[in-house]
């Protein structure tokens, strides 16, 4: 399926150079070349993460630390490598369009934890970047981007050149959208949004993500006309639709650990800051939205799911995706009772030991000390509960014991080890990376 998207793709953009390259020579054609060739909307990759019956699955995971939320719910949802290639290259786009910090624009850590874990299933280029009404650099060194993004194995991008785009269904009055030809011409796009009201376009989230891949900041047609429509009107909601359909991205990751509520998309516009604490991971866009919408109504008392309904009905119409979450599969769990910084070892070294080497491929060491002599059970869970593995199950003396678990034939994510004695009951996360 890549390669034949990848050969469609060639093709399209190999035309297009040999066509420029012949009206080139031919002086009674040379008018042309003031008008750029318009594309047709970017083709994606089919979604991988869906039932066996056609759902797709979006899984919500509660927690603190993004990173470990993040390796859960890849994990959950089915793994990352069900999407991306060993060798395919990846264009992450966050939110980087104001110079104000976290839930405005996406957090520093949850870029890099995105890196790190695309990087782990693909050698290919891992590009970065966003545009808004800013200068990208000024954005980007005001977040400190540059050195953080190169060590996590990525590479920070400005957007400059763009392709007209339109759908040949469009109205005359329509101008062609000014996409950014990095943005286009991505084998596979992640977003990586952040879950904010929006004074104009009431939820920032999947779909209105895209509107950061035109050019701007507003000296062109495409800007001008989104943003000249009266505030909420139903022509607004509807192109936000009609231009994440132009970009057709592969996979939407939402960090709603804190969220911008009440207005926005700024601090200064009124936005008040409520957390959250869940990370939603979905490859429908719509769907991801309709779930953020729901999301935003339990932790705002202003806001109506109801609301983004014009913009996701445009949305399914153009067969972006699922609007109706009762067609969804629906994973959530919680992983906060696992976090390090909650879980200790216990007093004076008695307890269960964090793993060593961790993150670990394929084995490693399971350490744990006993009071005194006891039963002892210790087994392996994946994320959702299912036993993996039993490693001790019998009486041990008391003191330190270790034992070694095998994650080969297993997913790259997080695991729990749970130990329970008639003392005491402990358990402890760890992450498989192949």
């Amino acid at each position: 399926m890549f390669k034949e998207l990848e050969s469609r793709r060639s093709f399209i953009k190999t035309l297009s150079k040999y066509i420029v390259s012949l009206v080139t020579f031919l002086p009674f054609t040379k008018s042309l070349l003031s008008k750029p060739l318009t594309l047709q909307p970017r083709e994606r990759i089919a979604n991988p993460f869906v039932t066996p019956d056609g759902r797709p699955i979006l899984v919500c995971v509660k927690g603190t630390n993004f990173k470990q939320m993040l390796i859960a719910g890849l994990s959950a949802i089915g793994g990352l490598d069900k999407l991306i290639g060993n060798h395919q290259d990846v264009l992450i786009k966050p939110n980087c369009v104001y110079t104000e910090e976290y839930p405005t624009t996406s957090d520093i850590d949850s870029i890099v934890a995105t890196i790190e874990s695309v990087r782990m299933v693909t050698s290919g280029a891992i590009n970065v970047g966003d545009a808004g009404a800013i200068n990208n650099q000024d954005i980007y060194r005001f977040l400190q981007l540059y050195q953080a993004i190169t060590q996590a194995g990525g590479t920070l991008i400005t957007f400059s050149d763009v392709y007209d785009v339109r759908r040949d269904t469009w109205e005359p009055d329509i101008p062609d959208f000014k996409v950014y030809t990095d943005i286009y011409d991505a084998p596979l796009i992640v977003n990586l949004c952040s879950l904010k009201r929006h004074y104009k376009a009431f939820l920032t989230c999947a779909i209105k993500h895209h509107v950061g891949t035109i050019s701007g900041p507003y000296r062109t047609d495409t800007r001008y006309y989104i943003h000249t429509f009266p505030d909420r009107s139903i022509e607004f909601l509807h192109i936000l639709a009609e231009l994440a359909g132009l970009i057709n991205p592969e996979l939407s990751i939402v960090d709603a650990r804190s969220i911008m509520a009440i207005n926005g998309p700024l601090l200064s516009y009124g936005g008040e800051i409520r957390e959250v604490n869940k990370i939603v991971i979905c490859g429908d866009m719509v769907a991801t939205d309709a779930y953020c919408a729901q999301l935003m109504e339990e932790n705002d008392e202003t806001f109506n799911a109801h609301r983004i309904q014009p913009t996701l009905q445009r949305a399914e119409e153009l067969g972006l995706g699922i609007a109706d979450l009762r067609r969804v599969k629906i994973i959530e769990f919680d992983i906060t009772s696992y976090d390090d910084s909650i879980i200790s070892s216990g007093q004076n070294g008695i307890g269960l030991h964090q793993n060593l080497p961790n993150p670990f491929n394929p084995t490693t060491r399971i350490i744990f000390t006993l009071p005194e002599n006891s039963h002892v059970t210790l087994k392996v869970y994946d994320i959702l509960g299912r036993e993996v593995a039993t490693l001790v199950d019998g009486i041990c003396d008391a003191g330190e014991h270790s034992t070694t678990f095998n994650g080969m034939g297993l997913s790259s994510g997080t695991y729990l080890y749970k130990l329970i004695t008639p003392r005491f009951t402990q358990t402890k996360a760890m992450v498989l990376v192949k």
